[in-house]
């Protein structure tokens, strides 16, 4: 009973932190695409007093320095201060995807077909971690070449998670 009742209150937790992503999704990203970059992601983590809002840009000229990111910040800050659905304390990263980027959404894929990538999925109820390279991205399948040239063909229902993995070129 514990178990079922933890697990159920951790649902809860999950939806809710859904819910304020999407939420603030929604509240900051014409800003941000307004100041001329890309929304690029959005993690949101912590306790119910206090939490870290994790935001993610890119832009397609250039790589993104420490200027735009307190440009992104700063708008993002006035947005959500004067919001009124963030009943918590909560401190803003702005950054940059990274090389190692993560993938927030599955169309995101289409810009990186013959990069590595690692894709988190599921195969016939179990969870499974795949790294190679990504050699086709359409709106609802990814397909990935595997180390032994073999092709995984991975679903949009099937998708958990990915990242993009740095290589360093010969």
């Amino acid at each position: 009973r514990d178990c079922l009742l933890s697990r159920g209150l951790g649902d809860v937790y999950k939806r809710q932190i859904m819910d304020i992503k999407e939420r603030v999704k929604i509240a900051i990203e014409k800003d941000i695409i307004s100041l001329g970059y890309i929304f690029w992601g959005l993690e949101i983590s912590g306790n119910s007093r206090s939490k870290l809002i994790r935001l993610y840009i890119d832009n397609n000229d250039t790589s993104i320095n420490l200027s735009d990111c307190e440009k992104v910040s700063n708008q993002t800050m006035e947005i959500l201060n004067n919001s009124d659905f963030l009943d918590f304390n909560y401190r803003l990263e702005v950054s940059s995807p990274g090389i190692d980027r993560i993938f927030f959404d599955f169309n995101q894929h289409k810009a990186f077909l013959g990069y590595q990538v690692e894709i988190k999925f599921m195969k016939e109820n179990i969870k499974q971690t795949l790294r190679g390279k990504l050699v086709k991205a359409e709106d609802n399948l990814l397909e990935i070449k595997k180390h032994n040239e073999d092709l995984e063909k991975i679903s949009s229902s099937n998708y958990l998670s990915s990242k993009l993995i740095y290589m360093e070129q010969a």
